[in-house]
């Protein structure tokens, strides 16, 4: 992948920006003692202090569970995310759930190869509106996760809503974990159901734009790898320091067998690269705590300069175009 980040100013200056000389990775402290681990919780610790050297300025949540032992780390997992087109995967599990499978097939192959919103729409009104979709969200138990509004194709509005992030539709960390536990546990879904909304969390991309989570995972991982990922990039929205969504949920395939559920969010960084990045890193590095994988390369060079190298956009010019 190239980086470049636009800033929308006027310069001629070289930016340079990176961690000060020694700073440490993300990694937990070393364990002692015979087969002794790190807990998956001081992972997670360690990424977010890496976050704060690699994308400052960014919001960030991780939410993770190792499905095969049932250990659980989270870091501001509770805080509600604009959530983009990462919530998806709730609204297709519900209309699965409130609707014929026959109705639902051809919107969801659609919502999960390229996030169509229109096709998201046509989701949440065979679920029988937004209002219904919160009903079902209700019953998962799930705290801080709503659909507000969403106008493609047509208006549509809750009311139903707790609107805790205003007019903007919302998730956590914790209730995405939540709900993949279960839905591959098949405790969603009938069993037909639940094995066709794992088929279309595959046709997500791989990698890159809408595939953060596997970018930087080994190729077997990558391809058996099923998530739904959202973003709102830089100019998309009304305000770029309340947006620059980029969110990415999903079940992750360990080598011995099981999997991990994994949700990794972040908002609001003013240098969308060094943000992607810091989304790509994290899961690998999750990825190579559970794996025991400890070999593996997770951008440790692009992590010791500080993440990719901004790039300002000359006065006029063109910046790059991050909504893919």
């Amino acid at each position: 992948m190239t980086w470049q980040s636009s800033r929308r100013v006027v310069t001629r200056s070289v930016l340079v920006c990176g961690l000060v000389a020694g700073a440490a990775l993300a990694g937990p402290p070393a364990a002692s003692g015979p087969g002794a681990r790190v807990s998956l919780q001081s992972v997670v610790d360690a990424l977010m202090v890496e976050a704060a050297r690699l994308t400052p300025g960014t919001d960030v949540a991780i939410a993770v569970r190792d499905l095969r032992t049932g250990e659980y780390a989270g870091a501001s997992d509770a805080v509600p995310h604009v959530s983009a087109s990462a919530a998806k995967v709730f609204w297709v599990a519900a209309a699965l759930k409130k609707a014929d499978e026959a109705k639902v097939a051809p919107l969801a192959e659609k919502v999960f190869r390229t996030s169509d919103n229109e096709a998201s729409g046509e989701v949440i009104d065979l679920v029988g509106g937004p209002d219904a979709v919160n009903v079902y969200l209700r019953s998962l138990g799930v705290k801080n996760t709503a659909l507000t509004k969403w106008n493609y194709g047509k208006p549509r509005r809750a009311t139903n809503s707790p609107q805790a992030l205003g007019n903007d539709n919302y998730l956590c960390a914790v209730d995405a974990v939540s709900f993949l536990q279960r839905l591959e546990g098949g405790a969603l879904l009938k069993p037909g159901p639940t094995s066709r909304l794992l088929g279309w969390m595959e046709l997500t991309p791989r990698e890159g734009c809408g595939g953060w989570l596997g970018t930087l995972l080994p190729a077997k991982a990558r391809a058996s790898l099923r998530h739904k990922a959202g973003w709102l990039p830089p100019g998309c929205c009304s305000d770029d320091t309340r947006y620059n969504v980029l969110n990415d949920v999903g079940l992750v395939q360990l080598p011995e067998g099981g999997r991990y559920a994994v949700a990794i969010l972040a908002a609001r960084g003013p240098d969308w690269p060094r943000q992607a990045f810091f989304v790509e890193r994290a899961s690998c590095v999750l990825y190579r705590a559970l794996s025991g994988a400890a070999s593996l390369d997770c951008g440790e060079s692009l992590a010791e300069q500080g993440g990719p190298t901004p790039v300002r956009v000359e006065d006029g010019g063109t910046p790059p175009d991050y909504d893919c």
